[in-house]
């Protein structure tokens, strides 16, 4: 089998793809090749069953491909031309902005603003929205169905008022405008107490216990390490063995979001932990505690194994196997689309933030969450149960 280009000046473009017989190739498709809208070559199968009709889907193709350049460069000369004049649209702006964006969820997050952003804000002025215009939106989002047809979850509606703060932000760095209307504190009101599971003596018990932790210790490590550091996983999984202070009693937590990096002090417990996983794995100063096991494993000279311990493990390899035993044990009978009443890795976190909030007070809860704000920390704890502890004397 393999290609070859059809014989004839016109058919310049089209290859037949072919099979050997034993008295000919004979030709089992056809496919055309041009340069698509980034001027990139493809080569795609079509449906014709000879050279002419091949040649006509071609020749469509291009008709196609002109015309929607002729668009994109107007659709371009218009957009230079109200940039110059100070005078994009939202939309206008969404074109500038999500091209320059490279994350994997940026599609997504696209088409989220597409479908359910540009209908109510897209053709308005940039510079003429204001904060109640999100707020109507915001209000709108919460009454829109998904794609499942049920309404959008409270923290989707939150989300994509965020992705819209970034896109504002990005505009004022183009000097596009002067301010943000993206408040969100003021567009979303939220329970002073967000919804979210915490866990029981008993559960947390429960959870120690499980036996799947002892045939994976390794998840077993890094959700003691979630509890007691109260750390984001993805700040978990990159702690190295020069991170742990056994003299302190401090372990290193890097920067995430739009915090600091802070030295997290944890329980003695974690500490033997960590030393016990340290020399039976033969550690040093700048492995990773949370190394990719398996690859190690497979790794065949010294160099490569060595290589891999500098290396951390990726999030979703942790994230997948833990949702699976939190299913089992824990989510049986919740509904997918009620996530704040489900166990998660960031159950961990939680749960720890309000046993520390209950034995002493908020601004430690702060401090160990590395909240930068008292408002993010009342909002993340479970205060609710205290309300039966308090005796109003009436």
């Amino acid at each position: 089998m393999g290609f070859r280009k059809v014989s004839g000046k016109k058919y310049n473009s089209i290859y037949e793809y072919y099979r050997n017989t034993d008295h000919d190739k004979k030709t089992i498709a056809y496919y055309i090749m041009y340069r698509d809208l980034e001027n990139k070559p493809k080569k795609v199968k079509c449906e014709a069953t000879n050279k002419d009709e091949a040649l006509k889907i071609l020749n469509d193709k291009k008709s196609e491909l002109s015309k929607d350049r002729k668009e994109i460069k107007k659709d371009s000369s218009l957009l230079h031309q109200k940039i110059m004049n100070n005078n994009l649209s939202l939309d206008d702006v969404a074109k500038l902005y999500f091209p320059t964006k490279t994350a994997k969820t940026t599609d997504m997050i696209k088409s989220d603003y597409n479908r359910l952003v540009s209908p109510t804000l897209g053709k308005i002025k940039i510079k003429k929205i204001k904060t109640d215009d999100i707020k109507n939106l915001s209000n709108l989002l919460k009454k829109t169905l998904s794609r499942q047809g049920t309404p959008l979850n409270p923290r989707t509606v939150k989300k994509i008022i965020g992705y819209l703060r970034a896109l504002f932000n990005w505009a004022i760095k183009q000097n596009f405008l002067d301010k943000n209307p993206v408040i969100v504190k003021d567009i979303i009101k939220v329970d002073r107490n967000e919804p979210g599971k915490v866990l029981s003596d008993e559960e947390l018990e429960k959870l120690w216990n499980l036996d799947e932790f002892v045939i994976r210790p390794r998840l077993f490590l890094f959700l003691k390490a979630c509890y007691h550091t109260g750390a984001r996983p993805g700040g978990v999984l990159t702690i190295q063995v020069k991170h742990i202070n056994f003299s302190n009693g401090t372990v290193h937590i890097r920067a995430m979001k739009q915090g600091k990096p802070y030295d997290a002090r944890v329980s003695q417990e974690l500490l033997d932990l960590f030393k016990e996983w340290i020399k039976e794995h033969n550690l040093k100063h700048d492995n990773y505690i949370f190394y990719p096991i398996q690859l190690y494993k497979r790794a065949k000279t010294d160099n490569e194994k060595e290589a891999i311990k500098n290396t951390a493990v990726k999030y979703g390899r942790y994230a997948d196997s833990l949702r699976t035993i939190f299913n089992r044990h824990f989510n049986q009978n919740i509904n997918t689309f009620d996530a704040a009443y489900r166990v998660t890795i960031y159950t961990m976190r939680r749960t720890a933030a309000t046993k520390v909030y209950k034995k002493f007070g908020i601004v430690h809860a702060k401090r160990f969450l590395n909240h930068t704000e008292i408002d993010t920390t009342m909002k993340y704890l479970n205060i609710e149960d205290d309300m039966e502890l308090i005796d109003y004397g009436l």
